[in-house]
């Protein structure tokens, strides 16, 4: 296979997989896209908004948090498989164009699995100081 159909249907598909939810968030029409990427950016500030109604989030928040720990082990399952796929590619051709886009690909992979992990702490993390509440005591009724 040709390496620049590789480099190209990644570029491709990578800026499609990006541009796409931005569009569709800021042209308003997928809430359910702007929902979650609010969630994203609570975990990721470590708080939530300032204007956040508290009795819904504990359930957003393990929802995003059971979303992303089932979707770390794919992440990484598929670098590794990715990495696989570039020995074998690197025992048949040596150091081909194409060797190292794979090679390439299998560290993204593997680097967003332990992005992702880092995510799932950040909410849990978020998760137990709503649960504490404002005076660090546990509030029964958020969780």
């Amino acid at each position: 296979m040709d390496p620049i159909v590789v480099i190209v249907g990644g570029a491709v598909g990578a800026v499609a997989a990006y541009v796409v939810p931005l569009w569709l968030i800021k042209s308003g029409r997928s809430p359910r896209l702007a929902a979650k990427r609010e969630v994203s950016t609570a975990i990721s500030n470590g708080a939530l908004p300032p204007n956040a109604d508290i009795g819904s989030w504990p359930t957003r928040l393990v929802e995003s948090r059971q979303s992303v720990a089932r979707g770390r082990w794919v992440m990484l399952a598929a670098g590794l498989i990715m990495s696989f796929v570039t020995l074998t590619d690197f025992a048949d051709e040596g150091g081909s164009l194409l060797t190292w886009v794979f090679a390439g690909s299998a560290v993204l992979l593997l680097v967003d699995a332990f992005g992702m992990h880092r995510q799932v702490k950040r909410a849990d993390a978020l998760l137990a100081a709503i649960s504490a509440g404002p005076t660090g005591t546990r509030n029964s009724s958020a969780g």
